[in-house]
């Protein structure tokens, strides 16, 4: 008979030691798991940031066609079921439609989803990384008809008033910092936790997060009586809080100034007539970037004065001395 020694012995796991591998390997997956889904939601966010700045070469270039903002679509459309997902509603005339909601305390801002097919983009690019519809707030009257003749007293994306509309604020250690005030549109994506959104296939929207934060950057209390049909949702917007962990939304903002400058889009800002403090006061229209105006004002016939139209609407002054 073969004798059994230490060396030949085949030790078996105690219960002790196989609990410590269990848990070692649990703790292990569990890392790994962290770091996959940490992953697949920075991919997330990266599409969503992506498909924003799209978004917004999309809008400049229709700006730049149409010298006006487009309105929002409907955000209670359903991809897999309506044909006009992402139609604009009330293009040129106040965005008023189905689907598209005008603010109870803000009269000019509207709220609704991306005009994919007005921006000649596909549908899913109306949806952030998390599958759920862009929230698009716009000033309206950025989205009314240019005017051939430019008239400061009515409102369109050259016309009216451009500072004092969407106020964009951030809150890094609870603290409020006010970003801009001027911003004409906004889009936001309200993140992983996709609290406040409409999914892509849905045309309600999800429970509301119980975080402030987020809170205001969503509406409620959606009403389909009026014409135009109403939201709750004022002209606040948070980019960012540390107030929670809560708070996952992801927003993107402009100014009109932005546009002018990104899509040299100059062209379109106008210079107020009877402005000038001197002796031109013969000029009573208003004109656009690089026209140039003449005025008798002053001088004898056939002499005139001249001045043209700059950038962001002021004058320059080509001849003051009735030549």
């Amino acid at each position: 008979m073969k004798k059994i020694t230490q060396k030949n012995f085949k030790k078996a796991f105690s219960l002790i030691e196989l609990s410590i591998v269990i848990v070692i390997v649990s703790i292990m997956i569990t890392g790994v798991l962290s770091v996959s889904i940490s992953s697949v939601n920075n991919a997330k966010i990266k599409t969503t940031n992506d498909r924003m700045k799209e978004v917004y070469k999309a809008m400049g270039n229709f700006l730049l066609v149409n010298k006006r903002l487009p309105c929002p679509a409907a955000i209670t459309k359903v991809k897999s079921v309506d044909s006009d997902y992402g139609a604009e509603v009330g293009g040129g005339t106040g965005c008023s439609g189905a689907g598209v909601y005008q603010s109870t305390t803000v009269s000019t801002l509207v709220y609704g989803m991306i005009p994919v097919r007005a921006l000649g983009l596909a549908n899913d690019m109306a949806e952030d990384g998390f599958e759920s519809k862009f929230t698009y707030i716009v000033d309206k009257d950025m989205t009314n008809t240019f005017e051939a003749s430019p008239t400061l007293g009515n409102a369109t994306f050259s016309t009216g008033t451009y500072t004092s509309i969407l106020t964009i604020n951030d809150k890094p250690g609870g603290v409020t910092q006010a970003v801009t005030a001027d911003a004409i549109m906004a889009l936001i994506s309200h993140g992983a936790n996709k609290s406040g959104a409409f999914n892509a296939n849905s045309s309600t929207q999800n429970t509301r997060s119980a975080n402030d934060d987020e809170m205001e950057n969503d509406a409620t209390t959606f009403d389909n009586a009026p014409t135009p049909k109403t939201a709750v949702f004022n002209a606040t917007i948070i980019s960012s809080s540390a107030d929670s962990d809560v708070f996952d939304d992801i927003v993107f903002f402009k100014r009109r100034n932005d546009f002018v400058q990104d899509f040299n889009g100059m062209f379109l800002i106008p210079c107020e007539g009877d402005t000038d403090t001197g002796s031109f006061t013969a000029n009573t229209s208003d004109v656009y970037y690089y026209q140039v105006v003449t005025s008798g004002s002053g001088c004898t016939p056939p002499a005139v004065r001249s001045r043209k139209c700059e950038a962001y609407g002021s004058w320059s002054i080509i001849n003051d001395s009735c030549i």
